[in-house]
């Protein structure tokens, strides 16, 4: 073991193998870093989105939730709330108001906060670990406006009096139910009883909120599930919060898309310096051979130098990641307020099987070809025939590849997919630079050029074409996917984002309310809205309880809101069929109600409104951007067609700080419901915020991936560089003749790989987006502009300053080093 250590520390003097050892670190870094910030900043925006909920897991019920619940989730150590909430009057004087009372227990809510304020039209406040005394409500400005009354009122609910005390502003599941007719009222649940409210015959829904330890909120959800009655359901993030489920799905994509690019880049910089330094252990391992050693001890020898390497890497790279995420979260709580939670411990774990995988796989096969060749080989620079050992090499890279890209995809079809794209994208890259340096050949010999043709012949010029634009790809095509994404997610909520909804607006409203809203230069479309039950599909009558999805069951035990319009919807994206024609009946539906109750494109629906039945084809199926803050609706009917029946109207309105004026609007439209969602839209932008931040954290991290290979690739050719540049200064070649050869072949080179490396990123780019993130598709060759212009500049000054120092050198030192 000590000869092994001592042979390790004399390879450690080469800078090759020190080279191969910074290639690990900095691959490790990268790969632990985005795992340890990509880890927190998923567990910061789950944390985010569970604020909407109140808790980890929400059960609810009809019926009151038995004891053994929350007996078996105290077991766990969970904490745990209850709210009960149903529709009742509310009285002040001869004032009456429907309201939704929601009465909670201590501990609410168990995720996020509560926000209030001391009188409507006045800044709030975040109340922490508060809820109402006894005897004391909060309500909604809504139901102060309704009322007519003031903080310190007294009011009526079943048969107690009560003080409002407090305008509530703020309760985590208001995003729940953004079209909460009636306005809520907060109540202490140890009040509840006093009321004399609550009965079997009551519509109240009763929820037990579930926090904890993610490990053992899995646990609870595995063992609550079997146990669920029939008018119970959970409700997670996940099932529930579809348009926030969106934003995390397309983010977690982003993220994962990185830390794969960020492997292949770190898989291209060792694999380059693996070889180059076997190349310097050729004299070395001819000795070794020479004095008796056989291939088994030099093979063993060589292994442990590389193993011991990649560990210290790993030790070094895991650490260094830490700090670097640690940094930036620091940097972000100082900075944004942002504290993100603390990350896992599988990025170490993945971070050190990483520069075990990249060695062994990348490092194996020259290593194997080098010990397979007899030391009169290896002097007379002999090697084995590449044939020879052509499958090890390829088995080995491919499976390393396939192994790196499960390590960080944890999908074995989908990390197969990846690699049959990188395998093809590689070939693809050497056809054409082939194709391109033979053209750029013949064009140097019209032109010239002395130092042109060589390239033509250049399996290394080829190489470094392929590695340039195999990283300049990986990086524009993630430059690509980011700005899209960022653009996407900015369009979904704007600064003018609808803040308040306004429905229930009756059909002799809807003129006067317009006027109104535009005296106060408030722009406002409005939709009629019709209420209406699913009563048969293709003539049959609709089974709820034959479907076994519990969501498709309440969607048709319930009513659907349907609408009625002439223009497109403009969040909406047509899939399938056509849009309304003059004189055209027909519905338009949404493509995940459709997939949920299995129908579509020429099936006919019939709906039971107010005791008509209204049937129609279904003639279009749209896509609905739910993030998008304006009204939207599973099924729209052609226009005319339910003009009839009896609707209401429904509209979206961005107030900002002209918020004062829904109380005008309710006293002069007093049958109209607003409905304030600005405290959800501000949780839903510091989701995006969150999202927003980890994107452009992780594109830093994967460019610094780019800088290696590119090093790399260059540090991998000096020793033939140097022998070059000696040949050419011995046959008396100038230091301006040896800056312009330099100069111009990397120039050309690195705008050759740029401008492949842009048009692969703009193609592959299209297809990642639509599928993956469900992006527009939208062609720009800004890609290929952008690749070749920074392709040729950076590899350009990176190879000249790679090889600035051998300029001043004479051939014979040159020679010896």
């Amino acid at each position: 073991m000590k000869l092994l250590l001592r042979h390790w520390w004399q390879r450690w003097r080469m800078p090759e193998l020190r080279l191969l050892f910074i290639a690990l670190i900095v691959s490790v870094t990268v790969v632990t870093t985005v795992g340890f910030f990509a880890s927190r900043v998923e567990n910061a925006m789950q944390q985010q989105a569970r604020q909407l909920l109140g808790g980890d897991v929400v059960l609810v019920s009809s019926r009151p939730i038995t004891p053994d619940y929350l007996q078996q989730a105290q077991a766990l150590g969970l904490e745990t709330a209850h709210t009960t909430s149903f529709p009742t009057m509310v009285s002040f004087g001869e004032q009456l108001q429907l309201s939704q009372l929601k009465a909670v227990s201590g501990g609410y809510p168990l995720r996020g906060e509560l926000r209030v304020a001391p009188a409507p039209d006045v800044p709030e406040i975040t109340v922490t670990g508060q809820l109402p005394g006894r005897g004391e409500l909060w309500a909604e400005a809504r139901l102060f406006a309704a009322l007519g009354a003031k903080p310190g009122a007294q009011v009526q609910v079943g048969r107690s009096s009560f003080t409002l005390t407090q305008v509530l502003t703020h309760e985590p599941e208001r995003g729940n139910n953004l079209f909460q007719l009636a306005p809520v009222v907060l109540m202490n649940a140890e009040d509840l009883p006093a009321t004399q409210l609550l009965s079997p015959a009551s519509r109240a829904s009763f929820s037990q909120l579930f926090a904890g330890d993610a490990r053992k909120i899995q646990q609870w959800q595995t063992t609550l599930k079997p146990l669920l009655k029939p008018t119970e359901r959970i409700r997670t993030v996940k099932e529930d919060l579809a348009s926030v489920q969106q934003t995390l799905q397309r983010s977690t994509r982003f993220l994962g898309l990185a830390a794969v690019l960020s492997v292949v880049l770190a898989g291209a910089a060792v694999v380059l310096t693996a070889t180059s330094l076997m190349r310097r252990q050729l004299s070395a391992v001819a000795v070794l051979k020479a004095m008796g050693m056989t291939r088994q001890q030099v093979l063993w020898d060589h292994a442990v130098s590389l193993l011991l390497t990649a560990l210290l890497a790993a030790a070094v790279g895991v650490l260094l990641g830490l700090l670097l995420q640690w940094g930036l979260g620091l940097w972000l709580a100082q900075s944004l307020g942002k504290v993100l939670p603390a990350p896992g411990a599988m990025p170490a774990l993945n971070g050190l099987l990483t520069a075990v995988i990249l060695l062994l796989g990348f490092a194996l096969p020259p290593l194997l070809r080098l010990v397979n060749t007899s030391p009169m080989q290896i002097l007379q620079g002999a090697l084995q025939q590449p044939s020879q050992a052509l499958w090890v090499a390829v088995v080995s890279v491919l499976l390393a590849v396939l192994g790196l890209l499960w390590l960080q995809a944890r999908d074995i079809a989908l990390a197969g997919m990846v690699l049959l794209g990188l395998v093809a994208g590689v070939a693809l890259f050497w056809v054409l630079a082939v194709w391109l340096l033979t053209a750029a050949q013949r064009l140097g010999k019209r032109a010239g050029w002395g130092w042109m043709p060589a390239l033509g012949r250049s399996r290394r010029a080829i190489l470094l074409v392929v590695v340039f634009a195999t990283g300049l790809f990986a990086l524009l095509l993630l430059t690509t996917v980011r700005t899209d994404l960022l653009e996407r997610w900015q369009e979904t909520l704007p600064a003018d984002a609808p803040d308040h909804f306004l429905i229930n607006i009756q059909p002799a409203e809807v003129a006067p309310l317009q006027q109104f809203l535009a005296a106060e230069s408030v722009n406002a479309a409005l939709y009629p809205m019709i209420r209406g039950r699913l009563v048969a599909v293709n003539g049959k009558p609709v089974a709820p309880q034959a479907l076994e999805d519990q969501r498709a069951q309440r969607l048709l035990e319930r009513e659907f809101n349907l609408s009625s319009s002439a223009d497109f919807p403009a969040s909406n994206v047509l899939l399938q069929g056509q849009w309304f024609d003059a004189g055209v009946s027909g519905f338009s539906i949404e493509k995940g109600i459709g997939e949920t109750l299995r129908f579509g494109m020429g099936d006919t629906l019939t709906f039971d409104i107010a005791g008509q039945q209204v049937t129609q084809p279904i003639t279009s199926v749209r896509e609905v951007r739910w993030d998008s803050m304006q009204p939207n609706f599973f099924v729209i009917a052609a226009p005319g067609s339910v003009d009839k029946m009896p609707q209401t109207h429904i509209t979206s309105i961005h107030l900002g700080e002209k918020k004062p004026l829904v109380t005008a609007l309710i006293r002069q439209f007093p049958s109209v419901t607003v409905i304030d969602v600005g405290a959800v839209l501000a949780q839903i932008r510091g989701l995006i915020e969150q999202v927003s931040m980890a994107v452009q954290g992780i594109f830093v991290f994967t460019l610094l991936s780019g800088v290696v290979v590119l090093v790399a690739a260059l540090q991998s050719q000096q020793a033939e560089r140097r022998r070059e540049i000696a040949i050419l200064k011995s046959l008396g070649a100038r230091r301006g003749l040896l800056q312009r050869r330099i100069w111009g072949e990397f120039l050309l080179l690195g705008g050759l790989a740029g401008i492949l490396a842009g048009a692969l990123a703009m193609s592959v780019g299209i297809a990642v987006g639509y599928f993956l993130f469900d992006l527009p598709v939208h062609l720009s060759v800004w890609p290929v502009l952008v690749g070749g212009v920074s392709g040729s500049v950076l590899v350009g000054v990176a190879g000249y300053w790679n090889l600035r120092g051998l300029l001043d050198v004479l051939p014979l030192g040159l020679l010896k080093a």
